[in-house]
């Protein structure tokens, strides 16, 4: 298992840099909560590139009453990206989906075991179908 017990990241300060190693099954984090978390409360993670607009790996959970009494919850953070900087955000969201709590990590993901699409190519086949496709679209929608 990857998870931060085993990376002697407990206790991390806002303004570290953690440095995690991406596995097959993902990254396990284990959250402490914060004393306004509620049952039905939603925790989100995310992480994005520095310098892109979606999120590469995301995980989240609904608090349980059993989350509550062991004031930890466990999240498995997923997705696919390169080996870079990220910046993750951690979010407590209320029942309407209201920010309660949010922190902000830098992290590096050192991600050799994700499956990337550059390891899946697309078949020049597949291709020239989608392309063909689309001008048959385009020309249809001319004709309107």
């Amino acid at each position: 298992m990857n998870d931060l017990d085993n990376n002697n990241v407990q206790h991390t300060c806002q303004y570290d840099t953690l440095k995690l190693n991406y596995a097959q099954d993902g990254i396990t984090f284990n959250c402490v909560l914060p004393y306004d978390a509620q049952i039905g409360d939603v925790i989100s993670l995310s992480a994005t590139k520095t310098d892109a607009r979606s999120e590469s790996f995301s995980a989240e959970t609904t608090l349980t009453k059993a989350d509550l009494e062991s004031k930890n919850a466990t999240l498995k953070l997923l997705g696919e990206g390169d080996t870079d900087k990220y910046l993750m955000q951690l979010n407590l969201l209320g029942l309407h989906g209201s920010i309660k709590n949010s922190a902000e990590f830098n992290a590096l993901i050192n991600s050799q075991a994700v499956k990337s699409s550059k390891m899946n190519p697309i078949s020049p086949w597949l291709i020239s179908a989608k392309k063909q496709g689309a001008k048959l679209m385009s020309v249809m929608l001319s004709a309107f």
